[in-house]
């Protein structure tokens, strides 16, 4: 069974965590993903995400991509875990490692995985939609703008917020009749089981 937990901000909807999760939270051992924020000059909320997890009662570690064992680390973890950032520069970084193939085969055994913002914006079918908030450059040698396509919709996260806002709504005038968009709040969630969409 597919878990999906897509959010906005995960400071902002942690909470929602526990009701929807099967799996046992605490002691669990989270892959953690900081990439996208690799190529962006504040990225404090990815540390405000780790910590939170470790206030959940799990065990997370921050993945590093470049790693020779990255397919024994992502299968020993219990839930992977997204941050946010420029989501084309992730989309770069985890299809050169090949982490976007295992990242989606252990979606698919059912492992829950947690994506936030760029983590959540990935998973859909392609990412283009998201330059006016991303900026493309910061991924040269990315050369495919398609996603990992495990759902069929398109998170816009952000909206209403005094940083992105403008862009969420930027990207709704262009795409709103072209692309199925979902609008995310920083406190909102995406929560898929199977990958159909289920209520928060």
């Amino acid at each position: 069974m597919k878990q999906l937990f897509l959010c906005s901000s995960f400071q902002d909807s942690y909470q929602k965590l526990e009701n929807f999760s099967t799996n046992k939270l605490t002691g669990s051992q989270v892959a953690f993903f900081n990439t996208a924020s690799q190529v962006e000059e504040y990225s404090e909320y990815v540390d405000q995400s780790f910590n939170l997890l470790k206030e959940l009662g799990m065990i997370p570690f921050v993945v590093n991509i470049e790693s020779t064992t990255l397919e024994e680390v992502i299968v020993s973890a219990d839930i992977i875990f997204v941050a946010g950032g420029n989501t084309f520069y992730l989309l770069q970084e985890l299809r050169k490692s090949n982490a976007d193939q295992l990242i989606i085969n252990h979606i698919n055994k059912g492992k829950l995985y947690i994506g936030e913002s760029a983590g959540s914006v990935i998973m859909s079918p392609d990412i283009n939609y998201i330059q006016c908030m991303d900026e493309p450059e910061k991924a040269p040698n990315l050369k495919r703008t398609d996603g990992l396509h495990v759902i069929n919709t398109y998170p816009v996260p952000h909206a209403e917020t005094d940083y992105l806002g403008e862009a969420a709504l930027k990207i709704q005038d262009i795409y709103q009749d072209r692309l199925e968009l979902v609008i995310l709040r920083d406190d909102d969630v995406m929560i898929y089981s199977d990958v159909s969409p289920l209520e928060p």
